[in-house]
């Protein structure tokens, strides 16, 4: 299994996806991408609660921000 990382690469394909994602916003009406999007931010909160931090983790994030 090669585990090398090739930043360009990455760099070129993320750039790539948002081009091709910003055509498609610009080409569907405002109420299909904007369910979609909601759709994506609800399942990411979904999700998120199955990823609580622990009481460790919680007490040094918050310490950190102060």
């Amino acid at each position: 299994m090669n585990l090398e990382f090739d930043r360009e690469q990455n760099r070129t394909e993320r750039l790539a996806f948002i081009t091709r994602y910003s055509e498609w916003v610009k080409s569907v009406p405002n109420d299909v991408w904007s369910m979609q999007q909601a759709m994506l931010i609800n399942s990411f909160l979904t999700s998120s609660k199955d990823f609580q931090p622990g009481r460790g983790e919680y007490l040094m994030k918050s310490d950190r921000q102060r």
